[in-house]
């Protein structure tokens, strides 16, 4: 294996979307770790271990959310803030995990619990579900459903990862990928946004929910990749396989500086991908030539309405068909807009905080970010990790 190797140029990648910050983010940061070193458990022991307290202020989590949500008032940033820092430390804990406990997961089936009751069961996320309930009168009627499927497909993947790395497993491609989308937590965080109002994901007409859900799972990939890729490092030292890399140089016979330059043109792609489909959604506020067809885009973005030529007489100010039409019309193309641009500030944010958090680059994350070099990590095992491809 080479002894090191130059990353793609995510940065430039990532041009394309405006990189914003939120100007809360030191007084938050603040208070949010303030209360993380004073968290006492069940038997008032910190909930978090000393090398976990020692990293928070290096993990930069409170500039992650910050980048990630730079809209939002103060009170959702700490919310948002406290979230991502638990899902980071999960993370963590579930890199060196060797059975479900060392994860933070209490054991039992998930049988029909609802994704309150499931992250109630987990060392870490219990401590702010009263924050989220808090929220959660401002919730969409299927908002509880979706989040739901979102804990229990992050919970899955958690448990399928421990035993992927226990196992010295490396999955094919196709199923890491759906398996990595998962356990990044990020579809959590997409519902979590709903409740803040930074964005609503649900649109009434199914063409467009189709397309604003591929824009999630896009979204989803281009950030869960990028950490793949930054995080490689510290996995081949730690011999996890768990990691993109990892299974392109087992499944692809890549050589490693071969499978980073793979990785780098399929984030480009999913770039790619994300910008026609928003220029798609974009095309819907064109302006419309005369005499539009009313009746088609009156089923495009409304289910039923009555239109009669004539004007109502108990009503003679409501507004006329076209006028109600382009209120439908302006208010939903409003919600398209909020949701695309959340979703970039989390794509540009996280790959621009890569480089910032110790996490991935220790305190070399600015020469990184400059030369793209990065020398292999001695590993922490003296015996060299033997992989298993699934059959």
């Amino acid at each position: 294996m080479s002894p090191s190797y130059q990353l793609p140029d995510l940065l430039s990648l990532s041009r394309p979307f405006e990189l914003r910050t939120n100007q809360s983010c030191r007084t938050v940061t603040q208070a949010s770790e303030a209360w993380l070193f004073a968290l006492k458990g069940s038997e008032l022991d910190n909930t978090l271990t000393r090398a976990e307290l020692a990293s928070l202020s290096s993990m930069k989590a409170g500039l992650l959310a910050a980048l990630c949500f730079p809209g939002c008032d103060p009170p959702q940033l700490r919310f948002l803030t406290d979230f991502l820092t638990f899902l980071i430390l999960s993370d963590q804990r579930v890199r060196h995990a060797k059975q479900l406990p060392d994860s933070g997961w209490s054991e039992g089936d998930v049988g029909d619990k609802n994704g309150f009751d499931l992250l109630n069961n987990h060392a870490l996320f219990q401590y702010i579900i009263p924050q989220m309930k808090r929220l959660i009168s401002r919730a969409p009627l299927d908002w509880d459903t979706r989040f739901t499927s979102s804990v229990v497909s992050y919970h899955s993947a958690q448990l399928q990862a421990i035993s992927n790395r226990s196992n010295n497993i490396v999955p094919e491609l196709e199923e890491y990928m759906k398996l990595r989308r998962d356990l990044s937590g990020l579809n959590m965080i997409f519902d979590l946004v709903e409740l803040t109002e930074i964005a609503a994901f649900t649109v009434p007409d199914t063409n467009l929910s189709e397309k604003m859900e591929t824009l999630k799972r896009l979204a989803a990939d281009i950030i869960s990749c990028s950490l793949d890729v930054v995080s490689f490092n510290a996995d081949q030292a730690q011999g996890n396989p768990h990691n993109l890399i990892t299974v392109l140089v087992t499944h692809k016979a890549l050589s490693l500086q071969g499978a980073f330059t793979f990785a780098g043109a399929l984030i480009k792609d999913m770039y790619g991908a994300f910008a026609a489909i928003e220029e798609s959604l974009l095309d819907l506020g064109q302006p419309t030539p005369p005499q539009p067809n009313h009746s088609r885009l009156l089923t495009l973005f409304s289910p039923a309405w009555t239109w009669s030529p004539f004007p109502s007489a108990s009503t003679p100010t409501s507004p006329t068909i076209p006028e109600q039409l382009k209120q439908q019309v302006d208010s939903t193309l409003s919600d398209l807009h909020s949701c695309v641009q959340a979703l970039k500030d989390c794509v540009v944010g996280t790959v621009n905080w890569v480089y910032e958090t110790e996490l991935y680059f220790g305190k070399k994350g600015e020469e990184i970010r400059t030369f793209g070099w990065v020398f292999l990590n001695p590993k922490t095992d003296e015996r060299e990790l033997t992989v298993t491809p699934i059959p």
